[in-house]
This record gives C-alpha cells, structure tokens and sequence, in this order.
C-alpha cells in the first residue's frame, strides 16, 4: 500500500511538470506570435509606454499625449509660456521608424527610444502662437552690452558692468519650436539659442589690466615752466582724449602717437625769441652781440618726448623748465668769420687758426646802406658773377667779382678789384651797397674755407 502511495506521488509530479513545460511553451508561442504585431513589455518611444501597443494604437496614444500635454516655453529673463499640444496639431509622421522598432526587438533590457522628427505639426500654428508673445515685440527686445571702461569725475577709469540681454530673432526661434515638437518635447528652452551673456565681462582681466594701466598713466600730472611765466601742463584732462575704444570693446591709450603732438604744441608755447648773445671779439673780448635774423630759442623735442614717456604711469606731479635744443657757444667757437662794422676788419677762424685777418668796407652809412649787425650764414657761393642792382640815384651798376658769397639776402662777402684802400671810415660816405668789400687774396682764402655750416658774425663794437 505504501509502495502504491509513493508511486502515484510520483506520477503526479511528472504530470504536474510536463504540463508547467506545455503551459509555457504555449506562452511563449502566444508572446511570440502576438510581439510580431505589437511593441515588446515595458517599451517607450519618446517617453510614451507603448507595451502591446499595436502600431496604430501606438500612433494614437502618442499623437493624444502631445495633444493633451502642456508644451512650456522658457525664455531668457525668466520669462515662460505654456499652451497645449492640441493647438499645434500634432501627427504621428514617422511610421516607418516606429515599425523599424517594433519588428527589431528581440527581448533586449534596453527598451527606451527617441526618434526625432516623429511627429508633423500645423507650422503656421506655431508661427502665429510665437508672434503673440511679447518677448518677440521689438520694445522688449534687449542686446547684450559688454563690460566697458567709462571716466568718472576724478578723470579716472571705472569699469561699467556688463548687462545682459533677450535677444532672439522670431525665425530662429519658430525653427527652433517646430524641431523641439517633431521631437516630441515638451520643455523647449529658448535660453540656449537666445543672445544673453556679453563677450565682456566685467570681471575679464584684460580689462581690469588696461584699467589699472590707463589710471597710472591719468594720475600722472607734468607742469612745465615757460619763460613769460605761464605754466602749459599735461595732465588727465589733456591725456583722457588719447583713449579709445577697439572693435573688441576694449580701450587703449595712446602715447606714442599723442606725446609728441603735445610736444609740438609745447613747443608753440615754450619758443621764444633770442635778442643777443655774448661773443669772444678779436682784441675786445666778451661783447653782447644781436642776432640779426629772428632767432628762436626751440625745444629739443625728442628729449621731451623721451622724458614724458619715462614719468608717465608712475602717478606723480613733476614740474619742469623746458629742454631746449642748444645755440652755438659763441664764447668758445673756432671756425667762423668775424666781422667789425666799427673797427672795418674781417678775420677767419678755422679749427682755432686765424686765416684771414684784413681790413673791409661795408655798407655806405651816407647813402643809407650801413649793413646790418647779425650772426648769419653761407647762402651759396660762386666764382666769376656779376653783382648788379640801383644806385641811389637810379641809376644802374653792374660789378664783376672773383667770389660771391651771399649770406643776408643780396648782401654778402665779395672782391672788389675797383678799390685800392680798405678800412678806416671809407664806409661813412664811399661805402658799398651794403656787402663787405674785400681784399682779392682775403676773398679767396674765405671763399676756400668757408660753407653753410660756418657762422658770420658782424656787430659795432
């Protein structure tokens, strides 16, 4: 009896086995069989569960999602909309991918997939519902500004924040909305394709850097002392004039290109005219000596552009005497021609060396050519001319000479083979038209030696 119970139990678990193995199999024929025509267990397309969704039923489940869905808008100042997907008129599109899906399962774990463009949609409904926005109306329409440098009250550079702007065109954003729906999103965030942040800000070293350098340079104050007691300065009013501003929005100051303009108008201001001069007169000594032509005490103006450069940016207030291009030491020259009006002589000096030492007739002072005391220079020089010109009587007189030299207008040094004495007071009453009369030998040592270079100095003594 035991033997029997045994048996039966064990016939039973068979029973019991071979029908669990059928059951399953007819499961497993069943899913097979049914999957062919429907999407696997636990499957989403683009968020969507579409588990055993036949592909129509897919389609529509997918197309009633987006239509009752709340499609939400984000903008830049946090600005946001939101509308229902109905109004867009949402189609499935893209069946052909949803088959691809549906027929390539195979009972993977991944089960999730986004196709883009799914959906069709009314793009004109999307155009109308973004023209209705206020974000797009030109008013409230605000481009980016970059961080920039501004002159406050005390001439000193402040950086300016940057702002931050909406912009964004109503195309870019129309295209950008019908990708997004086709997609099936339902978040579009116009922040990514929205012109916001600046290219500068104002944190940007550069910046800060020119910043800093351009206030060195402000805080730097020069004063210069002229000689009718006037002061012309250089200070953060003149020198915020330099600034620019580049293509990039960052600002610069120009030196190089601005000191020297102002070392010209220095210059303007700081000349001024020279009277006389002291001079070593043979047998005399020092002598006060007039210039003759206007002569201008000048700058030397590379030497202030040099020292201008060198103090600015260090942010101090200096106080200068111009620097002036030197004159002659006429105390301590060695080449030139001298000339006594008074005592009628002429010598030349070369390197030190007395060349010429001899007696002249300068202008008549009777008839009203006395010439003129003066420090001058070589014009030109020739051999061989003709000096012609009026007497005062209107005459006309036309002289030939060995050696011309020219040196204050038609007055210069010269032969004069018609004469057999010079010096003493021939000038007073037979003098010459105002030019130096010399010695044939003395005019052709003179002219030997002498160039453009070389001073003449005539005064009375």
């Amino acid at each position: 009896m035991k033997r029997t119970q045994h048996e039966n139990g064990k016939v039973l678990k068979i029973v019991v086995f071979i029908c669990t193995i059928i059951i399953i199999a007819i499961i497993a024929i069943l899913v097979k069989t049914f999957s062919k025509d429907s999407f696997q267990y636990k499957t989403y397309i683009n968020g969507v569960e579409c588990s055993f969704l036949k592909l129509s039923s897919a389609e529509k489940k997918l197309e009633q999602n987006m239509a009752n869905s709340e499609i939400k808008l984000l903008f830049a100042d946090d600005k946001e909309y939101t509308c229902l997907g109905a109004f867009f008129e949402l189609k499935v599109e893209n069946e052909d991918e949803l088959k691809k899906i549906m027929y390539s399962q195979r009972g993977e774990e991944e089960k999730e997939y986004n196709i883009e463009d799914l959906y069709s949609l009314n793009e004109d409904k999307v155009k109308e519902y973004l023209s209705s926005l206020s974000v797009f109306h030109e008013t409230n329409v605000r481009k980016p500004e970059n961080a920039y440098l501004e002159l406050n009250e005390d001439n000193q550079l402040v950086v300016k924040p940057e702002q931050y702007g909406n912009e964004l065109s109503l195309d870019t954003a129309y295209k950008y909305m019908i990708k997004s729906l086709k997609s099936g999103n339902t978040i579009i965030d116009f922040k990514q394709i929205t012109n916001v942040t600046p290219k500068i800000l104002s944190t940007n070293e550069e910046l800060n850097k020119e910043k800093e350098y351009i206030n060195s340079i402000l805080a730097t104050t020069i004063e210069y002392n002229l000689s009718d007691g006037s002061t012309y300065v250089l200070d953060a009013d003149v020198m915020k004039e330099w600034i620019y501003r580049d293509d990039e929005g960052f600002y610069s100051i120009d030196i190089d290109g601005n000191v020297p303009k102002f070392v010209e108008k220095l210059d303007e201001k700081a000349s001024y005219r020279l009277n006389s001069t002291d001079f070593n007169a043979t047998g005399i000594g020092k002598i006060k000596i007039s210039f003759g032509r206007a002569t201008y005490a000048d700058l030397d103006t590379d030497k202030e552009v040099k020292r201008i450069k060198e103090q600015l940016g260090k942010g101090e207030k200096y106080t200068f005497d111009p620097i002036y291009n030197p004159l002659p030491d006429y105390m301590n020259i060695d080449t030139y021609v001298e000339i006594d009006l008074t005592r009628q002589k002429v010598w030349m000096y070369v390197d030190g060396k007395r060349i010429v030492s001899t007696s002249c007739v300068t202008g008549s002072v009777a008839g009203g050519y006395a010439t003129p005391a003066g420090i001058y220079y070589l014009t030109y020089k020739t051999t061989d001319t003709y000096l012609e010109g009026y007497n005062g009587d209107g005459s006309k007189y036309s002289s030939h000479v060995n050696f011309w030299m020219p040196f204050n207008g038609g007055i210069g040094l010269h032969d004069a083979l018609w004469r057999s004495n010079f010096g003493g007071n021939i000038y007073m009453t037979n003098g010459s038209h105002g030019c130096v009369n010399l010695p044939y030998s003395a005019a052709k040592t003179i002219y030997n030696n002498i160039n453009t270079s070389i001073p003449i100095i005539l005064y009375n003594s």
